[in-house]
């Protein structure tokens, strides 16, 4: 481990029994049992706690258990592209919802960057666009509405 065999463990010992004499050497010997254990107890914790905050093993032995392809980022960024977005389909409809008659701009965006967009600019099957036709009619036009020169 820290490039300590058994023969440099066996000379360390023979020489803290010298040093330390025959009567202290068990006293010491428990106190260095009792480091190693605690050691050792914190150090099993400190992982459990860790395999719990992560949500996955951290032996090497159960990470044949987990599938770690399901955290690559470019399948995460893949799926979540693909996944349809409803939001602006409730948006759209809500938006519809509050339009009147001859209403010329769709205020759009949040209340405090609010952004106009023109009726003309929309679609033509726009729920809002249709919404918020002049006739009042939802029926889809076969074709454009004329546009009117002005004649001055």
């Amino acid at each position: 481990m820290f490039g300590l065999t058994l023969e440099k463990l066996f000379l360390v010992a023979v020489i803290a029994g010298v040093v330390l004499g025959p009567a202290r050497l068990p006293d010491y010997a428990r106190h260095l049992a009792r480091s190693v254990r605690s050691l050792r107890q914190f150090v099993d914790t400190t992982r459990a706690a860790a395999e719990q905050d992560l949500g996955m093993p951290l032996r090497r032995s159960e990470w044949e258990s987990v599938n770690l392809r399901q955290y690559d980022p470019r399948r995460i960024v893949r799926d979540a592209l693909e996944e349809p977005s409803p939001v602006t389909k409730d948006e759209t409809t809500e938006q519809a919802a509050q339009m009147r008659p001859g209403q010329k701009y769709v205020v759009a965006g949040t209340s405090s960057h609010p952004i106009r967009v023109p009726i003309d600019a929309l679609d033509a099957d726009d729920p809002r666009r249709i919404a918020a036709r002049p006739d009042g009619s939802t029926s889809t036009p076969d074709f454009p509405p004329p546009v009117v020169a002005d004649r001055r």
